[in-house]
């Protein structure tokens, strides 16, 4: 009898890390399938090139600025119950996206998904590590980091097959019969996980409000700088969002139980994550929001191919990790991480060079550095941060990291995106002048016309208006000029990363406990430094 329980409660345990994978995989498929389907999405909810960038960072943001608070919650109220809660928000924001009719209901929509699924990742990993005995805790957790990589890498390939051959709400509401088995799953085998006597404590409401208008204000300035100009609105923005992060900082230092312990920045490898993760997340998801625009654009695919050509890039990624979990438990942090961040930087400048071909195959050497140098960086990246903070504090810390990951990629659509449109427009003005050509606002409404209908099926399906024939050629290059300059500044955030690593990465009493693991990482032992 007493063996029969055991194998239902096994039975039950590996149903929970089904769900929990599924969840996990569910939102980061989210975010890398999403950047097909916005030309579709605006041009059928009357959106705007101006504006497409918000469908994407209106889910970043909430999942950067709510994700410690979401962990907080499970912490206080029971790690099943946050969850489910953020699942079924997760769920009907999904489905009210695929429904929406314009770019208002858009956004909402994908705020709400940021805010469920805020509440859903760090949760997943908690419930993990609740449910099973410590022996099988680190193959339950890599398995999900597996499964959670290899599916966010084919969310690319889904989101141009959807948006080309079902339709683009097709992406978005996909996600509701996953995340309804997720619930199912979840209450037929998961425990209620209730918090643990003494864990109720006050909740850190001003912090979550002053971090959440910084972050916000501040990207929301960023990101329409271009549209706004330096004047007014984009000062006033940037202005609010430094007073709310400067707020966010007062507030936590008086808090008697922040939301944050700013404490924990003392450890030198805690703050040298935190850096990558800013910097690494820029460059990942600016890189997965830009890349696209160029293949169907410039290259001319449709949207089903330029899922399949970004492969090269998402699959590097998988082969890639486990290779660097090895090579951190020989050599420690520090050389994984800055030769990570060199390969990333090469492979931004392997990009720029390949652009000017115009065609796939040159820009398939930087997409596989990418994928490499992507690999080697969030792998190592958690336990050099997790391995230099105490057990009790980790999983505040492992918040902390996957927080200012999504901070930085929040950041990094904003600015590079700006940086883009920047020398684009200035570029296409050159080119205009020289070739005599007029351009006022009857040639710029025909011009994002054609550019919308070029990012829907491809520049060469895609049917050139007579006024602009013949001037073609200056649109694609006007384009790649505007991406070599942004791929160029990426590589130098590389660059940047890579020095901050050397510089800050040490080992020196930074023993990692058991169980540092994340869900992109297993490799933390016992008695490890986190750098050798």
């Amino acid at each position: 009898m007493a063996e029969h329980g055991t194998e239902g409660a096994g039975r039950s345990r590996w149903l929970t890390l089904v769900a929990m994978t599924i969840a996990n995989s569910m939102i980061l498929i989210d975010q890398t399938a999403v950047p097909l389907a916005i030309p579709h999405a605006i041009a059928d909810i009357d959106g705007s090139l101006e504006t497409s960038q918000w469908i994407l960072t209106a889910n970043v943001l909430p999942l950067a600025a709510l994700m410690v608070f979401g962990g907080r919650l499970g912490d206080q109220l029971g790690l099943r119950r946050i969850f489910l809660l953020g699942s079924t928000l997760f769920i009907l924001s999904s489905a009210l996206a695929g429904a929406a009719q314009d770019m208002p209901w858009m956004i909402t929509m994908r705020v709400a998904q940021g805010i469920g699924a805020a509440l859903m990742m760090p949760t997943t990993l908690a419930i993990i590590a609740a449910v099973f005995p410590e022996r099988e805790r680190g193959r339950a957790l890599g398995l999900m980091a597996g499964a959670s990589a290899f599916f966010a890498a084919l969310g690319p390939v889904l989101g141009g097959l959807l948006t080309e051959y079902v339709d683009w709400r097709a992406v978005f509401l996909v996600n509701v019969p996953l995340g309804l088995i997720v619930i199912a799953i979840t209450l037929r085998a998961t425990p209620a996980l209730p918090p643990a006597a003494g864990e109720r404590r006050s909740i850190d409401l001003p912090g979550v409000a002053a971090f959440a208008i910084g972050i916000g204000a501040f990207t929301l300035g960023l990101g329409q700088s271009q549209d706004w100009g330096w004047g007014g609105p984009t000062l006033i923005a940037l202005a609010v969002g430094v007073v709310g992060l400067v707020a966010f900082v007062a507030i936590e230092r008086r808090q008697p139980d922040p939301l944050v312990d700013f404490g924990l920045f003392r450890h030198l490898n805690f703050t040298a994550a935190n850096v990558s993760q800013v910097l690494a997340g820029a460059v990942e998801l600016a890189t997965a929001f830009l890349l696209p625009y160029f293949l169907l654009l410039v290259v001319g695919l449709s949207p089903g191919a330029a899922g399949l050509a970004l492969l090269p890039a998402t699959l590097p990624i998988i082969l890639i990790a486990p290779l660097a979990g090895r090579w951190f438990d020989r050599s420690g942090g520090r050389p994984a991480l800055v030769i990570g961040f060199l390969v990333l930087g090469a492979s931004s400048f392997a990009l720029a060079a390949g652009f000017g071909a115009q065609e796939i195959w040159p820009l398939v050497p930087g997409l596989v550095l990418q994928g490499v140098g992507l690999g080697l960086v969030l792998t190592v990246n958690d336990p050099i941060g997790l391995g230099s903070v105490p057990a009790k504090d980790q999983g505040q810390a492992s918040g902390i990291i996957d927080t200012t990951e999504q901070m930085g990629g929040a950041i990094g659509i904003a600015v590079f995106l700006v940086v883009f449109l920047h020398f684009y427009f200035g570029r296409i003005y050159d080119l205009a002048a020289e070739r005599g050509f007029v351009i006022g606002e009857e040639q710029l409404e025909t011009g994002r016309r054609f550019v919308l209908s070029a990012e829907q099926e491809g520049f060469r399906q895609a049917t050139v208006p007579a006024e602009l024939r013949g001037f073609g050629d200056a649109f694609k290059d006007a384009h790649v000029y505007g991406y070599r300059v942004a791929f160029i500044l990426m590589g130098v955030v590389s660059l940047v990363g890579a020095l901050a690593g050397f510089l800050l990465v040490r080992g020196e009493d930074r023993l990692v406990p058991a169980g540092v693991v994340t869900r992109r990482s297993r490799w933390a032992r016992p008695g490890r430094t986190a750098e050798g």
